[in-house]
């Protein structure tokens, strides 16, 4: 009766609101004054891929105000360099943020391929204590503490009395909040509280906690318990007597009908929707299960022709969202795709495109000025560009300073390549996935990724490059 009033009480926290309504955001920090700024947010909980849902400047007097259409509440970023703002905004609500002085970013951290941003959560003026993210925070470190100071001795014994009371006491602190998001989140966290400690058998997690009508694909307790509970399930699947027949009806490209019956077999799954969600999640999961020795290996492209099945025919216009969103992350700067494209100042103040530039391959290069390794970069660099000039570009593109100082330092140094300066170095460093500089990308003379990343010109690009020009030939 527990589960079906909670199943119940969910559909209506997340399905209840048909109708977008408008949240606005505001702040004033004078240290951002002109600054350009973008509220981000996962389009997804499984392909995990950024959406940009706002972007706008700072006034010159450090005031910064967006208004967010949303129909559910949402969990949102605000990147600040030093700092990444994270908020949950509920449908209608205004809130007036503080957030920290600005910080740029030392040399070394840029530099640094290691370096995250600090994530905090920012005081809200017209708050108090029953505002969601105040809830949020104060559960989360009451939940951590438990984690931190006792879940060893939780798993470890697998007694569902110690943990059990270990959730009533701190449930007991929240009783009075009658936040309907919230008490979903605190469920979640402790059913995958459960699952890690004792509810050790994921057959009776998916038939008490998922194998309902009710899909919250955007809730992140939600979906972290289910990605925990389905993880690699092609692979683990494959190895069930009920799953044998997976292996073969994804190698033989057969329909997701054919998966779906397979998965059946397990009679634990019975939800129809269920059972799509679970299909894009091994999908995405197989796609890199394939670099591991650790799980089968699944024919990628028999997974692509799957994945294009699911985008026609998913239960819902969200799944089908879903299914989108995994390909274009499996397919992203991959060989034979598009190579992102751009239109930059280059050191004489000339806008140069990505088109502008076909016809030969392109060597594409993203380098820091004041990197100690810089001066040995550019000096193969040039040997690089002399050696091939017919067939091959370099673009180097200077992940910090301006154009003036670009073309300084070309002049003095007495390099004729393409050096282009980024207005937005974080949005092409992140259109290339750049993890860290410097990085290097190859495209053919028709804009297409040869190689991402490539290999660096002290990493044997010479012969590389060779191999790929006599394979051309």
């Amino acid at each position: 009766m527990k589960i079906k009033f909670f199943f119940s009480f969910c559909f209506f926290v997340f399905f209840v609101q048909s109708f977008a309504q408008v949240s606005t955001i505001t702040f004033n920090q004078k240290s951002y004054s002109g600054d350009s700024l973008f509220i981000i947010t996962k389009s997804d909980y499984i392909s995990n891929n950024l959406d940009t849902i706002f972007s706008g400047k700072v006034d010159p007097e450090g005031k910064f105000e967006c208004k967010l259409n949303l129909k559910q509440t949402s969990l949102i970023y605000i990147p600040l360099e030093f700092f990444k703002l994270s908020l949950y905004i509920e449908p209608g609500k205004t809130y007036r943020i503080q957030i920290p002085p600005r910080r740029k970013l030392s040399v070394a951290e840029e530099l640094s391929p290691y370096f995250e941003p600090i994530e905090i959560i920012p005081g809200i003026e017209n708050s108090d204590s029953t505002e969601l993210n105040s809830l949020i925070s104060q559960f989360d470190d009451e939940y951590n503490a438990f984690l931190s100071k006792s879940f060893i001795k939780a798993y470890y014994t697998a007694k569902k009395a110690f943990t059990d009371s270990a959730i009533t006491s701190i449930q007991k602190k929240f009783n009075w909040c009658q936040n309907a998001y919230f008490k979903s989140y605190i469920n979640y966290r402790f059913s995958m509280l459960k699952f890690m400690a004792y509810e050790r058998e994921n057959d009776f997690i998916i038939k008490d906690y998922f194998n309902k009508k009710i899909l919250l694909l955007n809730s992140p307790a939600y979906m972290d318990m289910f990605n925990h509970v389905f993880a690699h399930y092609f692979s683990v699947s494959v190895t069930k007597k009920w799953g044998e027949n997976l292996m073969d009806d994804i190698a033989k490209a057969k329909s997701p009908a054919a998966i779906k019956l397979t998965l059946k077999n397990n009679r634990t799954i019975t939800n129809d929707t269920l059972i799509d969600l679970i299909i894009l999640k091994g999908l995405n999961d197989a796609f890199y299960d394939n670099h591991t020795a650790e799980y089968k290996v699944f024919p990628r492209k028999q997974l692509l022709m799957t994945l294009d099945s699911m985008i026609i025919i998913a239960k819902t216009t969200e799944l089908k969202s879903v299914a989108n969103n995994i390909k274009k992350k499996v397919n992203y700067m991959i060989a034979g795709a598009d190579a992102p494209f751009f239109a930059l100042l280059n050191q004489d103040s000339v806008r140069i495109s990505l088109s502008d530039l076909k016809g030969k391959f392109l060597y594409v290069t993203f380098t820091d000025l004041r990197s100690y390794s810089n001066a040995n970069e550019m000096s193969l660099l040039k040997t690089i560009s002399d050696k091939y000039a017919k067939d091959l570009d370099i673009v180097t593109m200077c992940c910090n300073g301006t154009v003036s100082k670009t073309r300084e330092f070309c002049k003095t140094n007495g390099y004729k390549w393409f050096f282009l300066t980024p207005e937005n170095t974080k949005k092409l460093k992140n259109m290339y996935n750049v993890k860290a500089v410097p990085s290097y990308f190859l495209i053919d003379p028709y804009g297409k990724i040869v190689l991402s990343p490539a290999p660096g010109p002290d990493a044997n690009f010479d012969g590389f490059f060779i191999s790929i020009l006599r394979g051309r030939n």
